[in-house]
């Protein structure tokens, strides 16, 4: 390390990690994308749970029409 790197690191001038950290925006795409897609994926769960209890209820309604004939 260069003495200057070695003197900001020190703390003249240099930039706590808090604001660092909330500063850098990398991977900030990446985390966007993964919210969209769990939100995506809880609607799809929900729409599905929802369907199957409907098709249930359809399939015993022709289970039972077949048995009774």
């Amino acid at each position: 390390m260069s003495r200057t790197a070695v003197e900001l690191s020190k703390g003249a001038g240099a930039v706590p990690p808090k604001r660092r950290f909330a500063a850098d925006a990398r991977g900030a795409t990446s985390i966007e994308y993964a919210l969209i897609s769990g939100l995506v994926f809880l609607a799809i769960v929900g729409s599905l749970r929802l369907y199957a209890s409907k098709v249930s209820t359809v399939y015993q309604t022709i289970g039972n029409a077949v048995s009774q004939n």
